[in-house]
């Protein structure tokens, strides 16, 4: 981290502490970002800045991209085993990198596989199909899973796919009238987690996070996400009635990326889209299939949030304001936290350049592109929320950035006073509640750090 970042944050996160009784800690919420043009910056002193100023917000984990297609530059040959890391088909040296230096900056990277080369493309593809869309062949992803994780035994986390219920990403999303996309992408899922439970039965498999939109009907381009997860799940309907399902999906996380049109409790429009507060969506569905074998791969399956974000003004000029970016950035955590979430990977950690448009690009960062941090940047390294329960109980909820007390406070006749304080390690979410009437502004403090304000509603 730069000397001027450094200052920059201490000035945002001035304060001091007070002792604290002992209580139980609440359920963790584990944060990263996902940001590949700063993991594949040719250049190692961006790399190791950014991947630094990540860790200084308090993420500790990264989603990093092994892009099958770049990665696999050549079909394999008679007598080519691309189950093998040492074939000579495959590129290794941008991923490699981009996985050590998040691993010596402190972070546990989440692998992405996604992208199939043209050799590993279904037949009959059309020019139509976006490139590495068309569909993937399950056998050939086991392999390139296979050999990726044996490259990197030190990674616990691979992701199968990216936004699936997009064809952008799967194609053909529909045939014959009928959603085509959620049983071939069990297929490539159920082949990822062989392969990569082979390696090591420890490591953990997360489904491709489902994109919130999708188009109505038996055709387009887009499958809802909640209509997605069904069919990938076996069930039949909203009623979840179990289907026959000869091979269910096996995982251990169900992931998604519930970008929202307004604030993070805005209700997505369509009965099948999930934003924020649509998860019970999937967590409901997910359950039900849980019950009735139709989730195999773990007893009890998590539920991520791999991208989320908006944009902010500054820099793009239809984002929304700074500070409304950065409240409605801890909201979204909080809501995560208390739908069972328990990682989210924020889209990103450093505004794009707006090359060649805003309209085309994604200012979504906690940091502006010149590296000053954004208010999104204390919201991100020290959340605070007030939820009002009912009548005059109001949940207070935050993620710590460092050990010690966490001190509540409320403004009261010009000055600030505590109301609670509780015990915190680092990365650890605290939880309250307290009797606080609305218009109440509160914060929180640990040691040189101090929240943004929250004004109860």
């Amino acid at each position: 981290m730069t000397r001027a970042l450094r200052a920059a944050l201490a000035g945002l996160l001035a304060g001091g502490a007070l002792a604290a009784p002992a209580q139980a800690a609440p359920r963790e919420l584990h944060l990263g970002f996902v940001d590949d043009a700063v993991l594949f910056d040719r250049d190692p002193a961006v790399r190791s800045t950014w991947l630094g100023n990540m860790r200084a917000v308090g993420a500790d984990r990264v989603r990093v991209s092994a892009n099958w297609r770049s990665i696999a530059r050549r079909a394999p040959a008679a007598g080519d085993d691309p189950a093998d890391p040492a074939w000579s088909g495959y590129a290794w040296a941008a991923f490699d990198t981009a996985v050590a230096d998040a691993r010596a900056a402190g972070l546990e990277p989440i692998v992405l596989v996604s992208s199939a080369p043209a050799w590993a493309e279904g037949a009959g593809r059309p020019q139509s199909a976006p490139a590495g869309s068309w569909r993937p062949d399950p056998a050939a992803l086991a392999a390139f899973a296979r050999a990726v994780s044996l490259r990197h035994p030190e990674v616990r986390f691979w992701q199968a796919w990216n936004e699936p219920n997009l064809d952008v990403y799967l194609s053909p999303q529909f045939a014959a009238g009928r959603p085509a996309a959620p049983a071939h992408y069990r297929r490539m899922l159920n082949a990822f987690h062989a392969a990569i439970k082979a390696v090591d039965p420890r490591d953990v498999v997360i489904t491709a996070g489902t994109a919130p939109f999708g188009d109505a009907g038996n055709s387009g381009r887009r499958t809802p996400p909640a209509r997605f997860v069904r069919e990938l799940l076996c069930l039949r309907g909203r009623d979840l009635a179990p289907a026959a399902c000869p091979q269910p999906a096996r995982f251990d996380v169900l992931a998604h990326h519930p970008y929202s049109v307004g604030s993070p409790r805005r209700k997505a429009l369509n009965a099948d889209d999930v934003s924020i507060p649509d998860l019970h969506k999937l967590v409901r569905p997910l359950r039900r299939a849980e019950a009735h074998g139709r989730a195999l791969g773990a007893r009890r399956h998590g539920v991520w949030v791999t991208e989320v974000s908006w944009d902010s003004a500054p820099a793009d000029p239809q984002g929304v304001p700074a500070a409304t970016h950065a409240r409605w950035l801890e909201e979204a955590l909080y809501l995560f936290w208390r739908a069972g979430v328990d990682t989210v990977t924020w889209w990103l950690a450093r505004d794009q350049a707006p090359t060649p448009s805003f309209d085309t690009t994604y200012q979504s960062g906690v940091f502006a592109r010149d590296g000053t941090p954004k208010p999104a940047a204390r919201a991100f390294a020290f959340p605070l929320v007030a939820d009002r329960l009912s009548g005059r109980r109001v949940r207070i909820w935050g993620r710590a950035p460092g050990a010690g007390p966490v001190v509540v406070q409320r403004r009261t006749r010009g000055s600030w006073s505590s109301v609670a304080a509780l015990p915190a390690s680092a990365g650890q979410v605290f939880t309250r509640t307290l009797g606080l009437a609305r218009g109440t502004r509160i914060r929180a403090r640990q040691g040189a750090a101090t929240s943004l304000t929250w004004t109860v509603r």
